[in-house]
């Protein structure tokens, strides 16, 4: 996989391979607005939300889970909530996934890879 991301940066550069792969990542989101209420959408959400994390890395990806999670959900949930009941609960989450998908444009705007992995890059394609 990092021979992959290499291959991308050498060819498209680190801003458009960062930017790609955070919209990819992020757009799912909008899809929970159309989600079905009861077990059914419930067990849909729980089966696309699997990520698979290399062994050595699931202890630090569950603590930077954990701690994440709990230090924004109350100030989301309020916010959320608020808007929910300004709107409506599917017109909340609509707006929620469309914020999500414009983070990948907060990513840094130049590409800062060394030249050494630009030109070892190169060098498998």
């Amino acid at each position: 996989m990092r021979w992959a991301w290499r291959v991308g940066v050498a060819r498209f550069g680190q801003r458009k391979v960062m930017l790609t792969a955070g919209v990819l990542r992020a757009c799912w989101s909008v899809g929970l607005a159309f989600i079905a209420p009861g077990a059914a959408g419930l067990v849909l959400v729980m089966a696309v939300e699997l990520d698979h994390s290399t062994a050595d890395r699931v202890a630090r990806t569950l603590s930077a889970w954990s701690v994440t999670s709990k230090a924004t959900t109350a100030a989301m949930t309020a916010l959320w909530g608020l808007l929910a009941s300004i709107t409506s609960p599917r017109t909340a989450i609509a707006i929620a996934g469309l914020l999500i998908l414009t983070t990948p444009l907060l990513l840094p705007r130049h590409d800062h890879a060394p030249q050494h992995e630009r030109e070892l890059a190169r060098s498998h394609t």
